[in-house]
């Protein structure tokens, strides 16, 4: 078990040098959703591994695999199949699944203060059909100790600097940017056009205000 944690634990860390996504949440959901790596889906074929660890669907670098999975629908578990991402190394994965989670329904995850509160998060996204997803995760990040896969030491290499990343996640949780791509852009010019959003977002929340 922990030499899959150790496997994991460095691209779960490059990740979030520049998603900030907690590297012991993203550990916890490979662990539950390959159970410890056993259910990595491959290429029936060829045998060869999708390195797809956070079940995303759809064609992916290297192709795509068709694998049947247990999913929950209206409280039952039913068999689907589906294909799913191929990668060409764990990297790629966690990468994508940092990617995914940029849709503005997953905003709060990763405005989330601590682990505990990004696994509820994700579970209200609806990210898992499973209702005890953030439970689970919870479990996992406790039971294993994850949460030391968090502590980012100044040996390592972060695009920005604290307080842009803090600037960045307010905006967000205060409604001044809708979509979570933006942390990854916060050196970035913005373009009239979203100089203009902010701004009539700032205003429709100062009249919003005011009206109560």
């Amino acid at each position: 078990m922990q030499s899959f944690i150790d496997q994991m634990s460095g691209p779960a860390r490059l990740s979030y040098l520049t998603n900030h996504l907690f590297p012991s949440i993203t550990i916890a959901q490979a662990i539950l959703e390959t159970g410890w790596g056993q259910k990595i889906p491959v290429d029936a074929q060829t045998g060869r591994s999708s390195y797809n660890l956070f079940g995303i669907k759809g064609v992916g670098p290297a192709g795509s695999v068709s694998i049947v999975s247990k999913e929950v629908e209206n409280g039952k578990t039913v068999d689907r199949t589906s294909a799913f991402k191929a990668y060409y190394n764990f990297q790629q994965s966690f990468d994508d699944h940092a990617q995914f989670l940029l849709k503005p329904q997953y905003a709060q995850v990763l405005t989330a203060k601590t682990p505990e509160q990004a696994a509820i998060e994700l579970e209200k996204a609806g990210y898992a059909t499973d209702p005890h997803y953030a439970e689970k995760l919870t479990n996992l990040i406790k039971s294993y100790d994850l949460k030391q896969y968090d502590q980012i030491t100044s040996s390592d290499t972060v695009p920005y600097p604290p307080w842009k990343t803090d600037l960045g996640k307010r905006a967000l949780s205060e409604g001044l940017i809708t979509s979570p791509e933006w942390l990854t852009k916060l050196d970035e010019p913005m373009p009239v056009w979203a100089v203009f959003a902010v701004t009539l977002r700032m205003l429709d929340l100062l009249k919003n205000s005011e009206k109560k």
